[in-house]
């Protein structure tokens, strides 16, 4: 398993699923976290060279939804263009909008341990919030 020992992440067991809960000082570094958490789950991330760079666009009607997105679309990369990314930024970020870069590289088995997969972010349990002075994002997968 990658190195999860983050003090702002949690993994969680779930049903069937799994999913993570991530905490930061602001809703950028939030979404950046999200992304870290969803591929430590599939990959050890801090062993990706940051070698290619993906753009990520997207859109929703709210903040839970464009975290859901978010996710979605960078798990969609890694699916059907068999990348792993390791780092992440976000240069745009609205109630409904979010754009940034993944950083990563060609899935290599030989070189990244797989984990396992995620076939979908979930709606289930999602949710993004201001708790105690932070950001608090709690995502569900179906693994």
């Amino acid at each position: 398993m990658a190195e999860r020992d983050k003090p702002w992440l949690d993994v969680i067991d779930h049903t069937a699923d799994v999913g993570i809960v991530v905490r930061a000082g602001d809703l950028r570094t939030l979404f950046v976290r999200a992304a870290w958490g969803m591929f430590s789950l599939i990959t050890d991330p801090e062993k990706v060279s940051p070698v290619e760079a993906a753009r990520i666009s997207v859109s929703a009607n709210d903040r839970d939804e464009l975290l859901r997105n978010w996710l979605s679309e960078l798990n969609y990369r890694h699916v059907a263009e068999q990348r792993v990314f390791g780092s992440f930024a976000v240069s745009e970020l609205t109630e409904v909008r979010a754009e940034g870069e993944a950083r990563g590289e060609r899935l290599d088995p030989a070189r990244h341990d797989v984990f396992g997969e995620v076939k979908a972010v979930t709606f289930h349990g999602l949710k993004v919030a201001r708790e105690g002075g932070q950001w608090v994002a709690r995502v569900i997968f179906d693994v």
